[in-house]
């Protein structure tokens, strides 16, 4: 995920070191689904939804939660939609940008780190409407 411009100062100085630690650590893979840092990959949908398949290969077909291999398919019968290149990200597991130990941080491709800030960004959402529907009750006539 990009780092919002009003939260790069709680970032440290030595991002880029930690997070190329980090992808090391991970081998440069997603660590939830496995799926490799600059693969293309198309994600499925319909009776594939959950799965993806990578461009270079043999029609290998992974599970999306897991990474696991569930089988091979020719790449016109996959129903997928759109083909996109991997761009690992680090996590935050506590969603703290300045706790930065190992264990708080995870390579995550990007619909792992969605899907695992999810509930976060649900919350942040609510008290974002939340704080503008104050401020226009304050300003009603």
């Amino acid at each position: 995920m990009p780092i919002k411009p009003e939260n790069r100062a709680r970032y440290p100085a030595n991002w880029k070191q930690i997070r190329e630690r980090i992808l090391k650590r991970a081998g440069n893979c997603c660590e939830q689904c496995r799926v490799a840092n600059g693969d293309m990959i198309v994600r499925g949908i319909d009776k594939d939804a959950g799965t993806f398949q990578r461009f270079e290969g043999e029609g290998e077909v992974y599970a999306a939660d897991d990474g696991r291999l569930l089988g091979h398919c020719k790449a016109s019968e996959y129903c997928g939609n759109k083909w996109t290149r991997v761009v690992l990200t680090i996590a935050h597991l506590d969603h703290v940008p300045e706790h930065c130990e190992d264990d708080n941080l995870k390579a995550l491709c990007q619909r792992c780190h969605l899907a695992y800030d999810a509930e976060h960004h649900r919350a942040n959402a609510q008290a974002t409407r939340r704080a503008r529907k104050a401020i226009g009750d304050l300003f009603a006539a």
